[in-house]
């Protein structure tokens, strides 16, 4: 059987278009964390996110692939400190791509899509920031302080000046993560550095024992006003001892007052009582006239350390008798 010459033709003529198709055709597999940037004819016509792209009769297109994950730069560099101190400074910063179609645009026109070309760019612009954070600090305050340096870094990094956008804009990349990996001193400068550790210990040192000895000082200083205070307490007690007896013999006194006012005749008694006591010793006495005798006698009878002391006076001696005159004379009747 004769297939006819027009059905050959027809045929003939889809192969080719097959082929022409087929070997102008686009096909590109984006995966994830990467994005395609659809170039036609040196312009750039569109992203491709994540997948697959497939365009028939497009001679002039291709897709360049373009990492969009999270990336890492490290950079070690010489500097120097406010206080004019060499030392060596690694650091590490983290970023990624800024995955807008606009940003990815701009960076395939002004960088391209290739990392290396990116990392030129980037590790200049990190250089930089570097240089300048570290003139702000003494070497001392980065030592201590490692995460003011990476702020300070990071505000270098993400800030416009002179009129111009900030590093990471420029390079259309958004900034994750700064941070100081090590710090190398010079010989000289670790050898100060042990000194002032040592002597920080030895201060340490002696702020604990000073401490130890005002500890031990307000301890004894404790322990005296407390034994103050039970003196003192001692002290109050026998004194309230003290007048409650003086107030009871008071009022025992006063009682016994108004009983001898009360009694003319005991208060006479008691008198009499109290004279014969002063007159055992068969002493004389000098009173004043204006001495209350009962309290006097009273004072004397009991002893009392308030009494008013009053001299005896021993009796003078009889006078001798004149001694019998003879009688001469004529006795008288």
């Amino acid at each position: 059987m004769r297939i006819p010459a027009r059905a050959l033709t027809v045929v003939f003529v889809v192969l080719i278009i097959i082929g022409i198709g087929a070997s102008t055709a686009r096909f590109a597999q984006v995966d994830e964390g990467q994005r395609g940037i659809i170039i036609t004819q040196g312009a750039v016509t569109g992203i491709q996110e994540p997948g697959i792209f497939f365009q028939p009769f497009a001679p002039f297109t291709r897709v360049e692939i373009v990492n969009v994950r999270r990336q890492t730069r490290e950079v070690t560099q010489n500097v120097a400190s406010s206080d004019k101190q060499l030392y060596d400074i690694a650091i590490q910063v983290d970023y990624i791509r800024n995955p807008a179609p606009a940003a990815l645009t701009a960076s395939y026109g002004q960088i391209g899509v290739y990392d290396e070309d990116l990392h030129a760019f980037l590790d200049g612009f990190i250089s930089d920031a570097l240089k300048s954070a570290s003139t702000q600090y003494t070497l001392d305050q980065v030592l201590a302080d490692r995460g003011s340096l990476s702020n300070r870094i990071t505000q270098l990094l993400t800030t416009a000046g002179d009129g111009r956008p900030s590093p990471v804009d420029q390079l259309f990349v958004r900034l994750e993560a700064v941070k100081v990996l090590d710090i190398v001193v010079t010989d000289e400068y670790a050898r100060l550095l042990s000194e002032k550790a040592n002597l920080e210990v030895q201060i340490e040192t002696e702020e604990r024992r000073r401490q130890q000895i005002e500890a031990q000082q307000a301890n004894n200083l404790f322990q005296a006003e407390q034994e103050a205070k039970v003196a003192l307490t001692t002290e109050r007690g026998r004194t309230d001892a003290a007048l409650e007896a003086a107030n009871r013999d008071a009022q025992v006194r006063a009682i016994q007052g108004r009983y001898w006012r009360e009694n003319p005749e005991l208060f006479e008694l008691r008198q009499r009582e109290l004279f014969v006591e002063m007159l055992k010793g068969g002493n004389l006495w000098f009173i004043d006239p204006n001495t209350n005798l009962t309290l006097l006698l009273n004072q004397m009878a009991t002893g009392s350390p308030n009494a008013i002391p009053v001299q005896p006076v021993q009796p003078a001696p009889p006078a001798p008798e004149p001694a019998p005159t003879p009688n001469l004379g004529r006795r008288l009747f």
